[in-house]
């Protein structure tokens, strides 16, 4: 699969997100005002929402490809290319924390660390969960899709099934959704999910953006000339997302759920019209080279503003203090792409489909 331009912009576009919130811009909105009202339109939360998008569209994408290509998918080279991709910066990261917490600059939770190393911190119970590793959650839901959907898409044979599986896992995000903020009453007690865990990032309902950016794929993969007719060198689906994306603008009452389902479509269609229209001015500025490089340490600014601005400002320590947290982020993200993730990205090709 070729480099699709205008994707490492969008990549930068969502971090820039999750910094500016963990930054605590949305302090600086008085309450009621239009901004902090709709702050959600560039929150962290939807920036990971568009990070997942993406992940189930060109994921899903590579694995057709591979299976249409070589009539299989070979998961041990996939799931060394996904280690490679993304191991390394982690590991650093973790051990930094590791070191943090033994010497007593952190707090000690080596339970929290344990859980976010093994890729769960997308179900921590809240008695565990440590600032500096909260961003972890979503490397976790990531992980957990890797581990699932090779096999799905290599053992089932009707690519029909495979749509039919993902309707009913997006049916079941939803239900859950409408359902998880409600009270559960076990022997008389009252017990709320949200005094307990962080439900809305556990697999199912958070795998919602990821299982739409597949089906995106798979329309893309099967329907290739209709898409095309739909997308190339239009500009009423540029309008479409828009509409859905801003959708919370254009009502008075918003339900949450249909927000939430509303975006991440907005994400495909948009993900689905860049795919068609490389040549197009909106591809040719999120190409531009500050963007799209941030795009491409965008995994690196994720994994390294935990340490530095957590999940929002507040730190004690200097490291994470405005405006050196921001600045070390960038630093240690930019050394870590040439020194660490560059030199080991080397050995992928040798993991490649063939």
């Amino acid at each position: 699969m070729k480099y699709i331009k205008g994707f490492d912009g969008l990549r930068a576009v969502s971090i820039i997100f999750v910094l500016l919130t963990h930054l605590g811009l949305s302090r600086f909105f008085a309450d009621g005002t239009f901004l902090k009202t709709n702050y959600n339109l560039i929150s962290g939360s939807t920036g990971v929402m568009i990070f997942f998008t993406i992940s189930g569209f060109l994921i899903t994408l590579l694995l057709l490809n591979e299976k249409n290509t070589f009539q299989k998918i070979h998961i041990k080279h996939f799931f060394i290319r996904r280690f490679l991709r993304l191991l390394p910066p982690l590991l650093l990261f973790y051990s930094i924390v590791f070191g943090l917490m033994l010497f007593g600059y952190l707090p000690e939770n080596y339970i929290a660390l344990g859980i976010s190393f093994f890729y769960l911190y997308n179900f921590v119970p809240l008695k565990y969960y440590v600032s500096e590793l909260g961003h972890t959650w979503s490397l976790a839901m990531e992980e957990q899709f890797y581990l699932i959907w090779p096999f799905l898409l290599r053992f089932i044979k009707k690519i029909k099934s495979v749509v039919y599986i993902i309707i009913a896992l997006s049916a079941l995000c939803i239900l859950v959704k409408v359902f998880y903020r409600d009270p559960i009453i076990l022997s008389g007690k009252t017990y709320f999910l949200f005094d307990y865990f962080f439900p809305n990032r556990w697999f199912i309902p958070a795998c919602l953006p990821i299982m739409l950016g597949a089906l995106s794929a798979i329309l893309l993969f099967k329907k290739k000339v209709f898409i095309k007719n739909i997308f190339f060198n239009k500009k009423w689906p540029l309008a479409f997302a828009l509409v859905l994306f801003c959708m919370q603008l254009c009502i008075a009452y918003k339900p949450f759920i249909l927000i939430e389902t509303a975006q991440p479509i907005a994400v495909c269609v948009f993900l689905l019209w860049i795919y068609f229209n490389q040549q197009s001015k909106i591809v040719s500025v999120l190409e531009y080279k500050p963007i799209a490089f941030i795009g491409k340490i965008s995994y690196g600014l994720y994994v390294y503003q935990g340490l530095f601005l957590r999940t929002g400002p507040g730190g004690s320590l200097e490291i994470q203090k405005f405006p050196l947290n921001i600045i070390l982020v960038f630093v240690v993200a930019i050394i870590s792409y040439y020194f660490v993730e560059k030199p080991i990205l080397q050995l992928k090709r040798r993991f490649k489909p063939h």
